[in-house]
């Protein structure tokens, strides 16, 4: 502990000063949306990096500054979060090629599905394509781009069916064993008194049920609104032949050899780089796509591209994105605020019921989660560990801990309209479709929160599980120790 304060920052205003970054971070991504209604990636990049330049004045060692920035990226867990998204990006790139939306968009023409219909549709599919991505955020870049135009043609409403889209992601990778979200935050929950981690299987089933319920609610809310205007949909029928594909469902193969190996292993690392090659070799089998469909290189114009490079390449925006705010989470925490933060909760005696910690984890891992545009594993690699003390000093068994927060992060606290980096990706993915959809709506921010009825209900859940006794039957135990 004595070498942690040694190299704590120290900032012209006190240790509050740390928090600057961040909070400029946030105050500059909502300048974007709601002055210039830019909604992207790029923004969350570009206030990040003018959040870290602005910390760097105020701080009175500067030298060390830039390597708490750094420090950020060279812990094991950020690192390996990084790595992963790369194998998430391979993956989901491979569904793309292997036109697993195609697949299902042609399983939806023969079961006639369509307008409002088409939007419940487009929710389980989303959810079953997250169920293997690993991370809620390379499943979004993966859904919109297959779901979105077939949508629009079928008759859905735009906004309805982004929102289902949104929920679909959350839904299906609060369900995955192989979920980044879910194995991080346990990671970083303990016993209080062996120190050991939640299970993942009992965390799975426990609030299972809830998300079940939930998700059938949000179906029921999906087709009562989900249908827009069908008039025209004779005339884009041509079109929507060119999303139609029966082989694409042949990418389910992959999907499925995923979630068993990281189900079994509870390893994702395994589970990734099994799937890819799973998924590489059926599409090769089956003529989904070629060898230049996985690596082509371009010697003329000096270019390389394919599913691996594309895959890769793909995640460069929000790769950056988090490497960034994993340099202003490390200078918070250096800085000392969230220290003073913990303390201060600590020493108020309401927080230190079991229901008032539990109120605590709830909106604190919400809050932080809005402060960093919704991305969820920042946010809870940021608020872990002052849950993790709150959690073992109050009794609350770890597993109640795991679905507390990653309820709360993947719940409207992800889908704030202002800078929320899903309702931006979601609509930067849309303006990138005018050749495939030169006539399309690009629903608003506000629109498509309002339209995400799954991640509303969950948020409502979330404050039942602090309120209802369950779990309540392992305080005493966890008290006494």
């Amino acid at each position: 502990m004595s070498g942690k304060k040694a190299c704590r920052l120290e900032f012209y205003g006190g240790c509050k000063m740390a928090i600057l970054p961040i909070l400029l971070y946030i105050f500059l991504s909502a300048f974007f949306a709601v002055f210039y209604q830019y909604y992207s990636m790029r923004a969350l990049v570009f206030s990040a990096f003018i959040g870290l330049l602005v910390g760097f004045l105020f701080v009175k060692n500067k030298a060390k500054y830039w390597d708490a920035v750094i420090s950020g990226l060279s812990q094991f867990g950020n690192a390996k979060l990084i790595f992963t998204f790369l194998l998430i990006g391979v993956f989901t790139k491979m569904l793309t090629f292997g036109k697993i939306g195609n697949g299902f968009v042609w399983l939806s023409t023969q079961m006639h599905i369509s307008g409002s219909l088409f939007v419940v549709f487009a929710f389980l599919a989303s959810s079953i394509i997250s169920l293997g991505a690993g991370a809620p955020i390379a499943a979004m870049f993966a859904v919109v781009p297959i779901f979105y135009p077939p949508g629009i043609l079928l008759g859905s409403e735009p906004a309805v069916l982004l929102g289902a889209l949104l929920s679909g992601v959350f839904f299906g990778d609060a369900l995955s064993p192989s979920s980044q979200v879910i194995n991080t935050t346990i990671d970083t929950q303990k016993d209080g008194e062996t120190q050991e981690t939640a299970d993942l299987q009992t965390v799975l089933k426990e609030r299972t049920p809830w998300l079940l319920l939930i998700a059938v609610i949000a179906m029921v809310l999906f087709y009562l609104f989900g249908g827009a205007e069908t008039g025209q949909m004779a005339n884009h029928l041509a079109l929507l032949a060119d999303f139609s594909d029966s082989s694409g469902l042949w990418m389910l193969v992959p999907v499925i050899v995923l979630l068993v190996v990281s189900f079994k292993t509870k390893n994702l690392f395994l589970g990734l780089p099994i799937g890819i090659l799973t998924g590489l070799v059926v599409g090769l089998v089956t003529g989904i796509f070629s060898w230049q469909d996985i690596v082509f290189v371009n010697a003329e114009a000096t270019q390389i591209s394919g599913i691996i490079f594309d895959g890769i390449y793909s995640m460069v925006d929000i790769v950056i994105s988090t490497i960034l705010l994993f340099g202003m989470i490390s200078v918070a925490v250096e800085g000392g605020v969230l220290a003073l933060f913990c303390d201060w909760v600590l020493s108020k005696r309401i927080f230190c019921s079991t229901k008032g910690a539990e109120l605590v984890l709830v909106l604190g891992t919400g809050i932080v989660n809005i402060f960093l545009s919704g991305c969820v594993l920042p946010a809870i690699l940021l608020f872990g560990h002052i849950a993790d003390t709150i959690g073992q000093r109050s009794g609350i068994p770890p597993g109640k801990r795991v679905y507390l927060m990653t309820g709360i992060a993947t719940s409207v606290t992800a889908i704030i309209p202002v800078n929320s980096a899903f309702v931006m990706g979601a609509i930067t993915l849309i303006n990138e479709m005018p050749d495939i959809l030169p006539q399309s709506v690009v629903p608003s921010p506000f629109a498509i929160f309002s339209s995400s009825y799954y991640c509303i209900l969950l948020t409502v859940v979330c404050f039942i599980w602090i309120f209802a006794e369950r779990g309540k039957k392992k305080l005493p135990l966890a008290q006494n120790a």
